[in-house]
């Protein structure tokens, strides 16, 4: 139940994501742009103006998350096809990202990252009960030097890093590719985001 209400939530807010328009690079001119807004009672402006502001923003850390993950191996494609700023209430902000990795002979790994919304914390705190992920069938694996809650059928990996990033690494590769995917993150890059 836990699960497909995570998987839902990642679901809608990268769908929502995926409509908006191109980031601006630099925040700053659209924080100045709604700070004069406001000031001359333009209400509606100032939001949009902070609201791409935050887009801006949050671009910049989906491409930080994104230079964490590793390279696609040899033989292996990848795509970035959902990535955004999960701006609805019921998360809590944040950002999210998906990267899926492939091969010719249609073996995938996805990879899905949720960072910096309440959410998170909130799971970390369910994931932390050692007793409670038994009692669900699931065990815990150190890879890539990080602690991985594994699904019953050894399908899926997650992992929370600093209480901050959810990352979950599945797919319908062999459990070796998935692993080493797993493995390769740089969860250190994770750990050091501010």
């Amino acid at each position: 139940m836990k699960r497909a209400l995570i998987a839902a939530l990642l679901l809608c807010t990268t769908a929502m994501a995926q409509d908006r328009p191109p980031p601006a690079e630099d925040p700053l001119p659209l924080i100045q742009e709604a700070q004069t807004a406001w000031q001359a009672g333009e209400v509606a402006h100032a939001r949009r103006a902070l609201e791409e502001a935050t887009r801006s923003v949050a671009a910049k850390h989906v491409g930080a998350l994104l230079a964490a993950l590793p390279a696609p191996f040899a033989g292996w494609t990848a795509n970035d096809s959902q990535t955004g700023d999960a701006s609805l209430l019921i998360l809590g902000g944040g950002v999210t990202l998906d990267r899926t990795y492939a091969d010719t002979n249609g073996n995938d790994v996805r990879v899905e990252i949720l960072a910096d919304s309440d959410l998170v914390a909130q799971m970390s705190n369910m994931y932390s009960d050692l007793q409670a992920l038994a009692a669900m069938g699931m065990k815990t694996e150190t890879i890539g030097g990080e602690t991985a809650i594994v699904d019953p059928d050894g399908g899926k990996y997650t992992f929370i890093v600093n209480q901050r990033t959810f990352v979950t690494v599945a797919g319908s590769a062999p459990a070796d590719v998935r692993k080493s995917y797993a493995e390769n993150i740089d969860f250190a890059a994770l750990k050091g985001m501010k």
